[in-house]
């Protein structure tokens, strides 16, 4: 059963108890400065018996209203036609599943024309995890994900008209030291101009398999301390308008928390200022503990 498999699986955190199914391996892009997830994997997808293989070993420890989540770093990049072949077998055995999400490249949803996107809906795909980074185009150009901010935009708008859930992620110290007052702000910009049931974010942590690795130890990047990364937090929050749940849970956030906004802006924006206040840099790099992350 998927024997020809062999990245390790991915998905959100709060998708802890979802089925997870391998749709891929490896990424279309791969080519993102700082990702070391997928970079020593050959790109493959599953046939459609190995997936229902995969199903049938798994269904039976799930209750029927589970939700589904189609492992792969962008799964989004098969043919509709393939992608909607799995979701039929989904519903054959989940006929009551709670929804299929899955992570998608902005540029993946720029290849589905706006019918394909609401076929996909139909099929059952809920949600999708979009990997932005960040809302400022130096910033995306410097950490090459080939696609800019006004396309990003673009494609968060043509998956709201086609019903499909929006879950930007949004890498917090992603510009380097010094970035980090910009980079909030337009990333806030960007992300006020859809509407997102869920905002989750990471802090850049540099791998030594990646480019940034090397950007990092010739001088060319210079990387954003910790306390940076919760100023850049405590501008995002504070700049963000609208109704969202922000998810900072994920391992490699400086801080971790879970909010409601705009409902619990005052109370979050309060304790990231206190925070800072009552810890040095030095002190709050040391709480991080980045250098650990790195070996995880």
């Amino acid at each position: 059963m998927l024997k020809r498999f062999t990245e390790p699986e991915y998905r959100h955190p709060l998708d802890a108890n979802a089925l997870l199914l391998r749709v891929t391996q490896g990424c279309t892009w791969n080519r993102c400065h700082f990702c070391s997830v997928s970079r020593s994997y050959p790109f493959l997808y599953a046939s459609y018996e190995e997936f229902e293989e995969e199903l049938q070993a798994k269904v039976h420890h799930y209750p029927p209203a589970t939700r589904v989540w189609l492992l792969g770093s962008n799964p989004l990049v098969l043919p509709t036609e393939r992608l909607l072949g799995y979701l039929a077998i989904v519903r054959r055995y989940l006929p009551h599943c709670q929804g299929i999400a899955m992570q998608s490249r902005v540029t993946d949803v720029r290849r589905k024309s706006l019918r394909e996107l609401r076929q996909l809906r139909e099929a059952g795909i809920q949600e999708v995890f979009l990997g932005i980074e960040s809302g400022d185009d130096a910033v995306l150009k410097l950490l090459n994900k080939g696609a800019d901010r006004a396309t990003a935009l673009e494609q968060m708008q043509r998956l709201m008209q086609a019903d499909i859930g929006i879950v930007p992620m949004y890498m917090l110290g992603c510009g380097g030291a010094g970035s980090w007052q910009r980079n909030a702000k337009l990333t806030a910009d960007l992300l006020n101009r859809v509407s997102c049931r869920m905002i989750s974010t990471t802090g850049l942590t540099i791998f030594e398999d990646t480019p940034l690795w090397q950007m990092r130890a010739n001088g060319s990047f210079k990387e954003a301390s910790e306390q940076e990364k919760i100023l850049e937090m405590l501008t995002f929050v504070e700049e963000l308008q609208g109704e969202t749940f922000l998810y900072s849970f994920h391992y490699l956030n400086p801080v971790h928390f879970a909010v409601h906004l705009p409902e619990e802006k005052a109370k979050i924006c309060s304790g990231l200022r206190r925070f800072l206040e009552e810890n040095s840099a030095e002190e709050i790099e040391e709480m991080v503990g980045r250098k650990f992350m790195r070996s995880l």
